[in-house]
């Protein structure tokens, strides 16, 4: 748990990409698994535990220096996860530590009733970095600057392998991604991406110097109204049917509307838009049904 808190620490201070690339591929090329395949999955949102939620933390707090003084404290932290671990201290005699396998192994069985007790013990043994990390990793909430595709991009590079092939198969991996690493790090076969409703990466745009948009001949090239949607890809195969963002997310349960009226096999890639009384409506509409959790 603490390489993973330094990795995220030194993430979250350093705003340069390639940087926080060096540090992502230095961390899984030195941490053995099971971590390092947890950590990745931290990092791409691909961890939930139900029985941590924010509202459990803020109750440590307030039992911890009373309920007044830790809404101040928040307030002016204005952080649930800096704001508990600085208030909370370190307790010499509360053992070791746990490894970030332990915590996802442990909160995965753990019921409702026994998570409390838990994590008090697991913020008793932590340092006050290990402690917001911690926090961080239970709200899933890491906000250290780094997207699922730059994270996937750091897998790809200590495997010398462009970031398209390790998209093509990600949707059929699960963490912490032994085949994965097994394959970019031990020479064992490239994981299957034979799965039914595969993502395949999609060419996006890239920005370009003037003097090379000085060069371009306009009748080599088609333009496109650009529509105020999302990006998104439509992939059915095997009896498997998905809708992906164009990060590669899987945006299925968002439009349970779009996935039933999918009555063909292939892959799709377009512009998803909301439309009404012929008139496309603007994108806020769209984001709302993004954002809810039921449809």
């Amino acid at each position: 748990m603490q390489a993973f808190a330094a990795l995220l620490d030194a993430l979250s201070y350093q705003p340069a990409r390639n940087a926080k690339l060096r540090l992502i591929e230095t961390y899984l090329k030195e941490t053995p698994d099971p971590d390092r395949g947890w950590a990745l999955a931290a990092l791409t949102s691909g961890l939930d535990f139900p029985a941590a939620k924010p509202a459990l933390l803020r109750g440590f707090g307030e039992d911890k220096i009373g309920a007044e003084l830790f809404h101040l404290s928040y307030d002016y932290v204005g952080d649930l996860a800096e704001t508990l671990s600085l208030i909370w201290e370190t307790d010499p005699d509360a053992g070791p530590p746990p490894t970030l396998g332990e915590v996802v192994d442990t909160l995965q069985t753990a019921t409702k009733m026994q998570t409390p007790a838990i994590l008090k013990r697991w913020l008793d043994s932590l340092d006050a970095t290990g402690r917001w990390a911690l926090l961080k990793l239970l709200t899933g909430a890491l906000r250290v600057g780094v997207s699922a595709r730059l994270a996937k991009q750091a897998v790809a590079n200590i495997g010398s392998q462009p970031v398209d092939a390790v998209e093509e198969i990600w949707h059929d991996l699960s963490p912490p991604y032994r085949p994965l690493f097994d394959w970019l790090l031990h020479d064992a076969p490239r994981p299957s991406s034979n799965a039914g409703g595969a993502f395949l990466p999609p060419m996006l745009a890239n920005p370009i110097e003037r003097t090379e948009l000085d060069a371009f001949d306009p009748t080599h090239f088609r333009a496109e109204w650009k529509w105020d949607g999302i990006r998104v890809q439509v992939a059915a195969s095997g009896g498997v049917k998905r809708l992906y963002s164009r990060a590669g997310e899987d945006v299925s349960a968002a439009f349970p509307d779009i996935i039933e009226a999918i009555d063909f096999e292939g892959v799709f890639d377009g512009e998803l838009l909301v439309r009404r009384d012929e008139t496309v409506a603007p994108f806020n509409d769209l984001q709302q049904r993004l954002n809810r959790k039921v449809v």
